[in-house]
């Protein structure tokens, strides 16, 4: 216990001694100064290290990244990886960013490349990657071209394909109906004139024979009777056969006159009901004529035809249509309500029919009539003066009908003189819509003529080449690989049906076309893209697919026809060129019926005009392939003459069909078809992973107790710390 006191007094002596104090408290101060001044200097040159292989490691990605392809990137615009090795060029870009390595220089950061590597993480073959690219591209060049290439080309005509599309919407209708009607008052006659031949079947005959026949013999009769009745008692009568054969006539004469007269009664009783629901009938399609009228107006305001010729288009082209123009297109449809027939017309028909059947009614009594005095005369309560009165008042009745309604009756007359003039031009209408469903007819025939060309197997093995392109960057894409079936753009069963169709499609352009105009949206990019990259068909080969056949089939070759075939997507030669002729000439027939329109207004009736529009329209548009195939280009129209391309058809009809992810798969597969490349291989966006390490110059026991509880992020390996830094980057 002792030595233990005293020990405690030795050290706190030792403690109180003032001899070498200033020595001791100097070091350790200093040995905490240095401690401290190690620690920040490793840090700092941690920082910097951090820094440093946070630069490298960028340099080395944007290195890795500008081996793009030159060829993908000069034909398509695109950007992808490829040439050098991208890990190489990483790991060079790396290097030279490290601080030159020298015997003889100071080096404040030992720095070591441990690993480095570059992984992909984008592909040019995914669809949203590729639509990036395009888009990047063509963002300020594509709405320009559109604008000043097609828009203001069709701008000037809006107004008027308006006009001439609702007039072709109506008229389609309003012929069905019209037609529909005619037809029905067609039977209505038809039953008229049904019951008026029954009522004339026999009832004439035994009027004018058998009736007066009883009448005429009913002398004879009344003579033969008395001088019978007068013979002295045992005397043979002497007229006895006579009179027998005189009431067996009577009386089978004048039933079979009142039976007649019944059977007429009966058969205009059915056809009165017969010939009353086809009134009916029509009266029905007269008011769907007031109504499709009524609704064509109603939905003319606003669309795409509007939103167009209201927007201020850049280099809008002039147009020579002036407002009478303009007036005699809407005059045309106006003109659909002289077709309609009030309901008056259709009262006093209703009428008609029920006083035809009251004449018949009147007649069919009167031959009961008859036959009743001819009855009584015969049993002596009548007399000769009452059957001669009974058979006038059944001629006189018979008389009035027949002037009526008989084959030349009055009513019957004005009823035929009335429907001729109702429908006085359905004859020169039925002649032109023939002469039209002929053309149209010719190009059909055209049209499977193309379809036809021999194949040559070369392009065959190139369409299924492509397929099969297409159909793995589908599945790369995870969708279905018959996301889209191809619709062939196949021509009306009539003249009538297909401008109908024809005018639908010019709506659905210039629908798209004001959407564009109005916002510039992804599929005016990719449409673009196509139209400026692509290789399209050489319209002057459509004339070879008259004749040359072979020369036809060999420019069938994919390279010549690749928006064509991006546009529709079939995998057999001839079927795209074909679909976009018909589609072309359903283009031109819209134009060039408008036309027709204005043209053919002085014809008058409605529905002439209309089938004589359509014929000038076919024939027209014929003429307009001819000169497509002779010089490339044809105007838009008489009235806006701006030239307009084959290829400008072209993005027109990539504006109908739209952008769907089959169309994204057959864009990239031309492209792979043509570079012999994969995209779904080409890297569009890399990530590069550097692992680096630096020299610890102090205390790395103490660097690792700081890794360890996250005050720094890297690993302590020995005397070196040691990070990994992982950047990414992307052509766009």
């Amino acid at each position: 216990m002792a030595a233990l006191r005293l020990s405690g007094y030795s050290v706190a002596r030792f403690w109180r001694r003032a001899d070498g104090a200033v020595s001791l408290y100097l070091i350790v101060s200093t040995a905490a100064m240095l401690l401290l001044t190690s620690l920040l200097i490793d840090f700092a040159r941690i920082a910097a290290f951090e820094r440093q292989t946070e630069l490298a490691t960028q340099s080395g990605i944007r290195s890795a990244l500008s081996a793009y392809d030159a060829g993908l990137y000069e034909q398509y615009g695109l950007f992808g990886t490829g040439g050098s090795d991208r890990g190489e060029l990483f790991d060079h870009a790396v290097k030279h960013n490290w601080t030159a390595e020298t015997a003889d220089s100071f080096r404040l950061l030992d720095m070591k490349t441990e690993a480095s590597h570059v992984d992909s993480y984008e592909v040019l073959g995914n669809h949203a990657v590729f639509k990036r690219q395009v888009l990047e591209e063509l963002k300020y060049k594509a709405p320009i071209d559109f604008t000043l290439e097609i828009a203001s080309k069709f701008a000037p005509i809006a107004g008027a394909m308006k006009e001439a599309s609702s007039s072709v919407e109506l008229l389609s209708q309003v012929q069905q109906l019209y037609e529909e009607r005619e037809k029905r008052l067609d039977e209505v006659l038809a039953f008229q004139k049904q019951a008026a031949a029954a009522a004339s079947e026999r009832l004439p005959a035994l009027i004018s024979s058998t009736a007066s026949s009883i009448v005429n013999g009913y002398g004879n009769y009344v003579s033969w009777r008395n001088e019978d009745a007068s013979l002295e008692e045992g005397e043979e009568p002497m007229h006895q056969a006579e009179i027998a054969a005189y009431v067996n006539n009577a009386v089978a004469g004048s039933t079979s006159i009142a039976t007649s007269g019944s059977q007429a009664l009966s058969h205009h009783r059915e056809y009165e009901q017969r010939a009353q629901e086809a009134l009916l009938e029509a009266k029905r399609y007269n008011a769907s004529i007031q109504a499709a009228a009524d609704e064509i107006s109603e939905s003319q305001a606003g669309g795409g035809y509007d939103r167009v010729s209201q927007n201020e288009i850049a280099g809008r082209e002039p147009t020579s249509m002036t407002s009478t123009d303009l007036s005699n297109l809407q005059q045309t449809r106006g003109a659909v309500l002289e077709l309609v027939l009030d309901a008056g017309w259709f009262e006093a028909y209703e009428g008609e029919l029920q006083q035809q059947a009251g004449a018949i009614q009147r007649v069919s009594n009167q031959a009961a009539t008859f036959k009743a005095s001819v009855s009584s005369a015969l049993a002596e309560q009548g007399s000769l003066s009452s059957m001669q009165l009974a058979l006038q008042s059944l001629q006189s009745f018979y008389k009035d009908y027949k002037q009526l309604y008989g084959a030349t009756g009055s009513i019957i007359q004005s009823r035929e003189s009335e429907r001729m003039k109702r429908q006085a031009s359905d004859r020169e209408r039925k002649a032109n819509e023939a002469a039209a469903s002929s053309k149209l007819g010719e190009i059909k025939e055209f049209l499977e003529q193309m379809k036809s060309a021999p194949d040559q197997e070369e392009n065959r093995n190139a369409f299924q080449q492509v397929k099969q392109r297409m159909e793995a960057n589908l599945e790369f894409n995870q969708a279905a690989t018959q996301s889209e079936v191809p619709s062939s753009e196949s021509l009306g069963e009539d003249s009538g049906e297909t401008v109908r169709q024809s005018m639908s499609a010019v709506g659905t352009i210039y629908s798209g076309m004001a959407d564009l105009l109005e916002d510039v949206r992804d599929p005016l990019y990719i449409n673009e893209y196509v139209a400026h990259r692509f290789e399209a068909f050489d319209p002057k080969q459509f004339a070879l697919s008259n004749g040359q056949q072979g020369t036809f089939s060999q420019a069938l070759a994919l390279e010549n026809q690749e928006v064509e075939y991006i546009l529709y997507g079939f995998h057999e030669p001839a079927s795209n060129v074909s679909a976009a002729y018909g589609e072309l000439f359903a283009l031109r027939l819209a134009v060039r019926t408008m036309e027709g329109f204005i043209e053919c207004r002085a014809l008058g009736h409605p529905l002439l005009v209309f089938s004589a529009a359509v014929l000038y329209g076919i024939e027209k548009a014929m003429a307009d392939m001819a000169t497509l195939a002779q010089k490339g280009s044809i105007p838009l129209s008489k009235y806006a003459p701006a030239e307009l391309s084959y290829l400008d058809y072209l993005r027109l009809f990539l504006i109908i069909h739209g952008v769907s992810e089959a169309r994204i798969a057959r864009i990239i597969a031309v492209i792979e078809q043509n570079t012999d490349t994969d995209l779904s291989r080409v890297s569009t966006g890399l990530t590069g992973e550097l692992t680096a390490s630096v020299n610890l110059w102090f205390l790395p026991g103490l660097m690792k107790s700081f890794t360890a509880s996250g005050i720094l992020n890297g690993k302590v390996k020995g005397n070196r710390y040691e990070t990994t830094r992982t950047i990414g980057w992307s052509y766009g």
